[in-house]
């Protein structure tokens, strides 16, 4: 009886502890997948609000191990190094453990965790978005959920200035054109 007892939670509930048995409740499909992703220039051919000089920074995807990925792009104008834009896009695969939006979310609520700025971003797309600190009077940053996607973004602005608004205005501007722009063709 001992045995089975043992054999029952090694197969049964220690599997269920160490996730094996989860499975997620969240039927969603995942709107974002790598290919949607596939190079930063394509965001620039889809919008002439990005500004043209795009460079790809960074990209980690292993589909061998995991269709999560993350894609780190800057923008800048031609001939000029201000205004500088960074977008990073981390996009999440929906598994047996856990959908692709629960792990977005996740990501998110770690990612703001720090952030204490709740003021309003002025986003009409998104599920949810936070201002992110800002580094210096010329850089402003924000934040935001869509789906199974997490998107960072960064502006910093040709010239410094007191209000904030002067840089969130460009980057809010640059955030819609860059959510047009990645949205799954």
């Amino acid at each position: 009886m001992a045995t089975a007892l043992v054999v029952f939670w090694a197969t049964g509930f220690g599997a269920y502890l160490w996730g094996a048995n989860h499975k997620t409740s969240d039927t969603t499909p995942d709107k974002y997948h790598d290919t949607d992703f596939a190079a930063c220039t394509d965001f620039t051919a889809r919008s002439p609000e990005i500004p043209r000089n795009a460079a790809e920074v960074a990209r980690t995807w292993y589909p061998e191990i995991s269709k999560d990925g993350t894609l780190l792009c800057s923008f800048t104008p031609t001939d000029q190094q201000r205004p500088l834009v960074e977008l990073q896009a981390s996009w999440f695969a929906t598994t047996a453990a856990q959908s692709g939006s629960e792990h977005a979310t996740t990501t998110f609520t770690g990612a703001t965790a720090a952030s204490n700025d709740d003021s309003p971003v002025g986003l009409a797309f998104g599920e949810k978005a936070r201002r992110l600190p800002q580094k210096s009077q010329s850089d402003c940053g924000l934040i935001f959920l869509d789906r199974n996607a997490v998107f960072q973004l960064h502006y910093t602005a040709a010239a410094p200035s007191g209000n904030p608004e002067s840089c969130r205005g460009p980057l809010r501007k640059v955030a819609q054109a860059l959510y047009t722009a990645v949205q799954p063709r």
